[in-house]
């Protein structure tokens, strides 16, 4: 972030290791590195707890926040960087990048040309001079913001409904509103992606045409890539499937609904210890959010060898309204279980 943290040994004052907060902000810029970033979060949040007064820990701390989308609490702790001590300027340009993706624009800028001011030639200078054409354009582009969100939410609401229909299974309906949007949206993946599972689920194979042609206008596309996966495992076809169950075993997104989307493919296909090592990293309130995911987690867990948590998370997660934690419970009470019997679907609510 180009500020250096405070020696925490200060003459005649050692540190304990494991009281320093420059031991635990270090760990987090391993952890960081490696991009496993809810572990660098919680680690930076350690940090910045047993030294407040550093800013460069904050300022870390609110970048990791950025990269996996709370752009708001980063912003609040930068906020609070600049109040304590308004010469760390970076801040400003941080704030900026963080309101550009929340679609505040006007802010956007506003910070961007405080930046500017504060370092006409800085190493961020060059982006934020890119940033304020970008954000310039932007506004040029669309005139009618209004009328752009109206969309947006229209689009939101056809996706739910359709949604709403599958869990219901009433595949047909959502058949056609996934169609619906399709035509009017062309390049909505998700929608592509969620047409695809159900005609997956009721046993027609133009499934795999649509991830096919999704992959080559989009060929990152980690959805269709979870889809795959599981088409092919579920039809007994592993050989088929190794190749986007090695993509995902090597990936860790950024945004947390793909995060987990992966984790709780990885756990559908059998790869335990790819599943269980994501999950780990989640926070329990992350894990909670989800009754399912947390008894993804207690399958992997269990396959990965820790079996006295697995009952626990199971009735966790029971008690969040997972149906599939539930049944488990009742084979694990009746008696001895095979590892054959504890499974986790992903397509069960």
């Amino acid at each position: 972030m180009g500020l250096k943290p405070k020696d925490e040994q200060e003459k005649g004052n050692v540190v304990p290791l494991f009281q320093s907060g420059d031991y635990f902000f270090h760990r987090g810029i391993e952890a960081y590195r490696k991009n496993h970033l809810q572990r660098a979060i919680k680690l930076l949040e350690r940090a910045v707890k047993i030294t407040n007064t550093e800013p460069v820990f904050h300022v870390q701390l609110a970048a990791v926040l950025s990269e996996i989308g709370e752009y708001e609490r980063s912003n609040e702790i930068l906020q609070n960087v600049l109040t304590e001590k308004d010469d760390v300027a970076e801040c400003y340009f941080f704030m900026a990048n963080n309101y550009a993706y929340l679609g505040l624009f006007e802010k956007a800028e506003k910070m961007t040309l405080r930046y500017l001011e504060l370092c006409p030639d800085d190493r961020f200078t060059n982006d934020a001079n890119d940033l304020l054409e970008l954000l310039r354009f932007e506004r040029e582009e669309d005139d009618d913001w209004d009328d752009l969100e109206e969309d947006e939410d229209e689009l939101i609401a056809q996706f739910e409904r359709a949604s709403y229909l599958v869990k219901q299974g009433e595949m047909q309906a959502a058949i056609a509103v996934l169609e619906t949007i399709i035509d009017e949206h062309p390049t909505y993946w998700t929608a592509h992606n969620q047409l695809a599972e159900v005609l997956f689920r009721i046993g027609d194979a133009s499934a795999f045409d649509i991830c096919e042609t999704v992959l080559e206008k989009d060929p990152g596309n980690l959805s269709t890539r979870c889809n795959l996966a599981l088409f092919y495992i579920k039809n007994g076809d592993a050989k088929s499937a190794e190749p986007y169950i090695k993509s995902l075993c090597q990936v860790y997104p950024m945004d947390g609904d793909h995060y987990m989307k992966v984790a709780e493919t990885l756990c559908s296909v059998g790869e335990y210890k790819a599943a269980y090592d994501r999950l780990k990293e989640l926070t329990r309130w992350e894990l909670e959010q989800k009754a399912e995911l947390v008894y993804c987690f207690a399958v992997a867990t269990y396959h990965c060898g820790d079996r006295k948590k697995v009952s626990p998370l199971c009735k966790r997660a029971e008690e969040l309204g997972s149906k599939q934690a539930a049944a488990t419970l009742a084979l694990l009470e009746k008696g001895p279980v095979t590892d054959d019997q504890i499974r986790f679907d992903i397509w069960v609510d």
